[in-house]
């Protein structure tokens, strides 16, 4: 029997070598490293006959040497550091424009500018991008007018088009895709990612500030009888309106999400548990076909989420049953919300 030779799953392996580095290393690595390449193809093919070898060769040679250490350097390093490369690099791309010989030659350099102008606007904001272009615009223009060769406006208006072009046209699908992938369609609050995220952010500012954060856990209360009465369809509207008006009740810097299904996670900034009861008193409103329990649970300091929201649950779990004991009557045509605050 002849048997088929395997073949290399080359794709796979450059994916496994990928996920060994968060994203935004391994693509400033491949910045860097096409940069040096775009050098030592101006030495392989010059197109000038007094082309500044010297500076191509150095310039090339540390650009690879510079992605080749942060790919085995940089493996969790700060968003400012990146940032600081990128710009780093528009600097050292000017220096070799201002040695180029012909406009031909200032063009092949020009190329690492939109490399590094996609670079900020994917991994980084708005704000960034702007800062980046600015500074790509007059290290463009610094070097060319330092070249002294003739005519460069046009060279300048090329490729400084190009790099903010897209730049903001991958800014943007950058930022509809985050928008996407950390919302939740129905409700249009924040799903399970987006708020693990800003719960990070916020645990690391309280834990600067030393203040307080709280987590509540919201369930409704016979939500599946709707769903199985008036259908899905009457069930997503209920959850889309409470949404609405749940969000316009928060307070500004409080974090609303859906957790799945008929469940939302709260994060209260500067929030003590005690204190949680009077933010949740504004979440009651008049027409809802529902109600809803919650477990309150203090966020502390050095804790992970993960057993936060395990506590929070216990005492949703708590209040679910004594809930089934003893029925919550409505409070002056409203529905009350059933609580339990932990000591």
């Amino acid at each position: 029997m002849i048997r088929a030779r395997p073949q290399r799953a080359t794709g796979r392996g450059l994916g496994l070598l990928l996920q060994r580095r968060p994203p935004m290393v391994w693509a400033a690595a491949l910045v860097y490293v096409c940069r040096g390449a775009m050098c030592f193809a101006t030495l392989a093919f010059p197109v000038s006959a007094n082309q500044p070898v010297r500076l191509d060769l150095v310039m090339g040679v540390l650009a690879v040497l510079g992605g080749a250490a942060l790919w085995v350097l940089a493996r969790n390093p700060p968003a400012m550091l990146m940032q600081g490369l990128m710009a780093l690099s528009a600097v050292t791309a000017s220096v070799v424009v201002a040695q180029a010989h012909t406009g031909a030659g200032a063009m092949l350099v020009a190329f690492a500018y939109p490399w590094s102008m996609m670079y900020v606007a994917h991994f980084f904001s708005r704000r960034a991008l702007i800062v980046q272009g600015m500074l790509v615009s007059v290290s463009f223009a610094v070097g060319l007018l330092a070249s002294g060769l003739p005519d460069m406006g046009i060279v300048w208006l090329v490729v400084i088009g190009t790099a903010w072009s897209t730049g903001l046209v991958l800014g943007n699908l950058s930022e509809s895709l985050r928008q996407r992938a950390d919302t939740d369609p129905l409700t249009g609050l924040l799903n399970r990612g987006g708020f693990l995220a800003l719960a990070a952010r916020e645990r690391a500012i309280a834990d600067r500030t030393r203040t307080p954060l709280t987590v509540a856990v919201l369930d409704l209360n016979g939500f599946k009888e709707i769903n199985d009465r008036l259908g899905h369809a009457a069930g997503d509207r209920v959850l889309a309106e409470l949404a609405r008006q749940w969000r316009a009740r928060l307070r500004a810097g409080d974090i609303l999400a859906r957790h799945g299904g008929d469940e939302f996670v709260l994060l209260l900034p500067a929030t003590a548990p005690g204190e949680a009861g009077g933010v949740l008193e504004r979440l009651r409103f008049d027409d809802l076909p529902v109600d809803w329990s919650v477990g309150i649970s203090g966020w502390l300091q050095g804790e992970d989420l993960d057993a936060c929201l395990a506590r929070a649950d216990r005492s949703l779990y708590s209040v679910k049953q004594a809930r089934v004991a003893a029925p919550v009557a409505p409070v002056e045509g409203r529905r009350a919300p059933s609580l339990v605050v932990p000591a």
